[in-house]
């Protein structure tokens, strides 16, 4: 298949990332002669595959991302953000040498967890920041170098917002968990997949006997949409960027249908 389609990996997809993915591989599916392409059987299995995922997912995600939750993570992520962008331009900018010194310090303890924390799952940026905030709390020269730097007020509200996030988001969990159907995400994305799976290896199979002309377009469209999650996927395991928010389906309860 690997002459003909590329194959996504969706094993390193974000919930958010498959889902997107997936719900783009359909629409441009249903640009298609499926029936003329003998494919609609595969779609329609992928369809009714994905609409039960997205069902789940997307519960999961209004139950987890309440107004609050979404206040408090934007204060942590600009708390992050004010120390250590202001850091960052001490270090490269201030005339006492001192003071870049003690920036660079602390820059480093933020930025040896990555340079885009604020943009990592949820999960992942708690851990990261609790990191963050216990080694500047116990490394009397990195709690010298905030006070030093006039940075106290910005790291507290950040600290303040990030454990009354956290707190929240624990009990939201807690919560999702009890009311959580017999299907769970996990079950329903491994059907998902198999199910798009299935309909990539048909496509192969009937452009090869059928003749690829007819699918030209079609593999086209497929592999630039592939292709370019591949590339958010590869860049962000090492550690150079997040996944674009447009790759992504991010669902909030105060949005409409995504």
């Amino acid at each position: 298949m690997k002459d003909l389609l590329v194959a996504p990996k969706l094993e390193n997809f974000k919930n958010g990332e498959f889902s997107k993915y997936t719900r783009t591989l359909l629409e441009l599916s249903n640009e298609q002669d499926l029936g003329a392409m003998e494919l609609t059987s595969y779609i329609d299995k992928l369809t009714s595959e994905y609409d039960s995922f997205k069902t789940v997912y997307k519960k999961n995600r209004g139950s987890i991302l309440t107004p609050e939750l979404a206040m408090l993570d934007r204060y942590r992520d600009n708390g992050l953000k004010l120390v250590q962008r202001g850091v960052k331009l001490i270090a490269d900018f201030a005339r006492d040498e001192n003071d870049r010194n003690q920036a660079n310090l602390v820059y480093k303890a933020i930025t040896k967890h990555g340079t885009a924390i604020y943009d990592m799952a949820y999960n992942q940026q708690g851990g990261v920041m609790d990191e963050i905030i216990e080694e500047v709390e116990e490394d009397s020269k990195l709690g010298t170098a905030i006070d030093a730097l006039h940075q106290r007020k910005y790291f507290n509200e950040m600290k303040d917002a990030h454990q009354s996030f956290d707190s929240i988001f624990k009990a939201r969990l807690k919560e999702q968990q009890r009311e959580q159907s017999n299907l769970n995400i996990t079950e329903l994305r491994k059907r998902t997949t198999a199910a798009l799976r299935e309909v990539l290896d048909w496509i192969f199979i009937r452009a090869k006997t059928k003749g690829i002309s007819q699918f030209e377009t079609y593999i086209g469209n497929l592999n630039a949409l592939t292709e370019q999650y591949n590339l958010s996927i590869e860049r962000r395991l090492h550690g150079k960027s997040e996944t674009e928010q447009e790759l992504d389906d991010d669902f909030d309860p105060n949005q409409g249908e995504v």
